[in-house]
């Protein structure tokens, strides 16, 4: 009678125990399933991007070119592109942020160079992006400022962005 009860309660504490872990095991697979691995759902990380410039009142294109920008967790992020020659232009830095929902902002800034390597004045931009519902790709809107080197703005330019998660 002893054993008999003695077996029944470590057959029913197996079976809790068991149970525990299957439930703990299902709830991961739910999780994962939600966020799949190599996804985010914010702006963290580097990104494959086609910029066009654009005429500011028609909005008709006038170039296009690739640049890369990485935003890194804490707000900060760093951009090159090819709109400009290497020697005349240094790496972009700056700032982002979220927004709200898939919206976010950053501003970066670049330093210019004359063709003899002397300082040209720089370039600041800011950008307005919506990101994509998985968090694979944005679009973006930009205005774009020009210094000259004492600091005064000669011009003033818009962009749009299409970007691709870089994996």
């Amino acid at each position: 009678m002893k054993n008999t009860f003695l077996k029944t309660i470590s057959g029913a504490a197996l079976a809790i125990f068991m149970l525990a872990m299957f439930a703990q095991v299902q709830v991961s697979a739910q999780i994962l399933e939600e966020v799949p691995h190599g996804q985010s759902r914010d702006l963290e990380g580097s990104w494959n991007i086609q910029v066009t410039r654009r005429h500011c009142q028609t909005g008709a294109a006038i170039v296009t070119f690739p640049a890369m920008n990485t935003f890194m967790q804490g707000g900060t992020m760093q951009e090159f592109s090819t709109g400009a020659a290497p020697l005349t232009r240094g790496p972009g830095h700056g700032v982002w942020n979220h927004q709200s929902g898939q919206r976010y902002s950053f501003a970066f800034q670049f330093f210019r160079f004359n063709a003899d390597g002397t300082y040209a004045g720089l370039t600041r931009a800011r950008r307005q992006v919506e990101l994509s519902r998985f968090g694979n790709s944005y679009n973006a809107s930009a205005s774009v400022e020009i210094f000259n080197p004492g600091g005064v703005l000669v011009a003033t330019a818009c962009l749009t962005e299409t970007a691709t998660r870089f994996e």
